[in-house]
Formats: C-alpha cells, structure tokens, sequence
C-alpha cells in the first residue's frame, strides 16, 4: 500500500511487551513511524502525537477502552484491538468511535492491511468532492 511506507502511527497500549512487539512487526513491515504511549492521556501530549496519521489502541478489556479523542476535529482514524469475540469487540468499537477493529491475536501483516485501509479511507473522505455536475448535453444517447 502506498499510504503506509510515510504513515505516522500513533501505538496505545498499557502492556509494554505487547506494545513493543506490535511497534516492531509494524516497523519491519515497512511503515513509515510508529510512536508508543501507554495510555491516550500520554498521547495527547503534542509531542508525543506529533501529527500522526492513525490511532492505534490495544486493551484487554474492550468494555473499558477509552473513547476515540481524535474522532472529531482531528479526523484521526482509529484501530482498536482486543482479544475478545468479534459481535462484543465491533460494539465496543462503535461505541467508542473507532473506524475499525481487530481480534487479538492477529498477524502483523493483517494490522498492517487494516491502518492502510482506514487511511485510505479517511483521504478519500477528505478530497474535496468534484464541482463538476453532468449537463444534459454531457450525456451520450445511443441511436
């Protein structure tokens, strides 16, 4: 994917291996930076955000994971993972405002699919939709 060899990833997660082990499987799969913090208050320094593109957020428990803070004005995607059934994870995920969610354990090759694909969407949200309105004289009729 085009988007993750210069994507900034902002990596959330209170267990320090696990957050450690994810941050260098996203590394060696080519993305551009990750940046760790142990919890989203950590993160909202500026200096630990730092402009990143994406949120990533791992729990244990998805009914205590904290809310997206960059859903709104920002516009920051957002990823939570847990290891917990799909039915209760994707709830949690939409209660919290994240754009996808991932069952744990997963393959770093599926993480990495899955922040390209919630970046690529955020961008194509972003693009300012076309001007141009077909007219009546635009369109072809066949004969």
């Amino acid at each position: 994917m085009k988007v993750l060899p210069t994507a900034r990833i902002l990596l959330v997660d209170s267990q320090m291996e696990r957050r450690q082990a994810t941050q260098l499987a996203l590394s060696a799969l080519g993305v551009g930076s990750v940046r760790e913090a142990a919890s989203l208050d950590e993160a909202a320094d500026p200096a630990v955000f730092g402009g990143a593109d994406v949120l990533v957020v791992q729990v244990d428990d998805p009914e205590e994971a904290p809310a997206n803070p960059y859903r709104f004005g920002a516009g920051i995607p957002a990823v939570l993972i847990a290891e917990v059934p799909a039915q209760l994870l994707v709830r949690a995920a939409g209660r919290g405002g994240y754009d996808a969610a991932l069952g744990a354990p997963l393959a770093p090759r599926l993480l990495y699919r899955r922040i390209g694909s919630v970046l690529q969407r955020a961008r194509r949200l972003s693009r300012p939709a076309s001007a141009a309105v077909a007219q009546p004289s635009d369109l072809v009729v066949a004969s």
